[in-house]
């Protein structure tokens, strides 16, 4: 299989899961309404915040290890499993603690679903640490596989429980821990021939493993705590109840429906970029730069008129609600894939930094602007502050880019004719391949 076809599948896999999970979050929502959705939510979005700033950057760096510097599979595999266990088992505990003191905050629930909870997050530390060792092996099929299966899960599990009668917070929190565990459990015994308990930590390797992983993480965290800090501080600012954390989050999932069609169709569209330099790879830029606005504009648009009727339509009556945040969250769709553009130019040239330093400045924008805003607009409120993050990134991002690359701005918003017939042949081709 060809590096483009294998980038197509695992983008193919990573919609797909999205899909599931979207499928899981209507099946949930209309179950648990906007009180139980907005409890549910609030651990989901606690537990994925606490993974990302356990995980130290040391999934991404053990690519560069395994690839670069060409450190042997098992010793890096099994020195990366010792670890999981280590940071998995610290995480659940304190997060347990966490869960069980602030029982005000995040809602009543019985305590096996705390516990599993607890260890379900644990676990999505081994997902984040060893899956990209198949990055690095290329094995795009086992890719998609531990990336369908969490989803898949809690489904499934959700469906049966759901038909039952028994689809409460308790028991789909408890179901999305199951989903974790399936993950890691099958990432496992993918690598089960590298892993040998027997042979000793390799304490230098993890060392040097840890300093390269930390400057890898810090872009990480600050993107996801600037999409989960409105949904954390929500809750803190309506501490009365849930309801407005289900309808917030159930706006925030329909403009995610959006980006749906540039995940799917981005591997077609920047096949080439890697291959491009100088003026070529600018003008290649600059192209995506007016696909995305394009898009972002009449994403906008068309949440803006038809976001209300998708929310009745996923979701139920119950929702309807949540319209009020789209005046926000909808504009916010045209800046979205416009950092996404300066976003690989800028970290494809090694600037790392200068993204972490945008992604800061997002996090305190929309942290401020959400925690003064709330309390006068409600939901309102929260997605005015993801519009504010948003704005910013996209502009400040573009005015680094303008400067750093020499992009032309007159040449990066107007869609062109020669844009859509590249588009109509970049999705022509791989289908004429797969005929011949």
């Amino acid at each position: 299989m060809s590096l483009l076809r294998k980038g197509m599948l695992v983008s193919g896999g990573q919609v797909f899961s999205i899909a599931l999970n979207m499928t899981a979050g209507i099946l949930f929502a209309r179950t648990l309404g906007p009180d139980g959705m907005g409890q549910f939510e609030l651990w989901r979005s606690t537990g994925s915040l606490a993974a990302v700033f356990m995980t130290l950057g040391l999934g991404q760096a053990n690519i560069y290890f395994l690839n670069n510097l060409k450190v042997p599979p098992q010793i890096l595999t099994t020195n990366t499993f010792k670890i999981f266990v280590l940071l998995g088992s610290v995480l659940a505990g304190g997060l347990m603690t966490a869960i069980f003191l602030a029982p005000g905050y995040f809602g009543a629930v019985p305590p096996v679903s705390t516990v599993l909870f607890s260890l379900g997050i644990g676990v999505l530390v081994g997902v984040a640490l060893l899956r990209p060792i198949l990055t690095a092996r290329l094995e795009a099929l086992r890719m998609v596989m531990v990336d369908t299966v969490s989803p898949l899960t809690l489904l499934i599990c959700g469906a049966g429980l759901a038909l039952a009668g028994c689809l409460v917070p308790g028991s789909g929190i408890a179901v999305l821990a199951l989903g974790n565990i399936s993950a890691v459990g099958l990432l496992v015994f993918y690598l089960r021939r590298d892993i040998k308990l027997r042979r000793p930590m390799d304490w230098p390797l993890f060392g040097r493993v840890l300093v390269h992983g930390v400057k890898l993480a810090a872009s990480n965290i600050l993107y996801v705590f600037s999409s989960t800090i409105t949904v954390m501080l929500l809750r803190y600012l309506t501490p009365d109840r849930f309801d407005d954390v289900g309808l917030y989050t159930r706006a925030v999932a329909v403009c995610g429906l959006v980006t749906l069609v540039p995940m799917a169709i981005g591997p077609l569209l920047y096949a080439k970029w890697s291959g491009l330099q100088g003026p070529q790879r600018i003008r290649q830029a600059e192209m995506a730069l007016r696909l995305n606005v394009a898009y972002g504009a009449a994403a906008t648009v068309g949440v803006l008129f038809l976001g209300g009727y998708i929310i009745w339509l996923l979701y139920g009556a119950k929702f309807i609600p949540a319209e009020v945040a789209l005046q926000f969250l909808a504009p916010a769709l045209f800046f979205i894939p416009i950092f996404g553009v300066c976003n690989n130019m800028l970290i494809s040239d090694g600037r790392l930094m200068t993204t972490t330093w945008i992604l800061a400045g997002t996090v305190a924008i929309v942290a401020a602007v959400t925690y003064l805003t709330v309390p006068a607009l409600g939901i309102r409120g929260a997605a005015l502050g993801a519009l504010s993050g948003n704005a910013f990134t996209a502009v400040v991002s573009l005015a680094v880019c303008f400067k750093v690359f020499g992009m032309n701005p007159a040449r990066c918003f107007v869609l062109r004719r020669s844009d859509v017939a590249y588009v109509v042949e970049s999705l022509r081709g791989p289908m004429r391949r797969r005929a011949d």
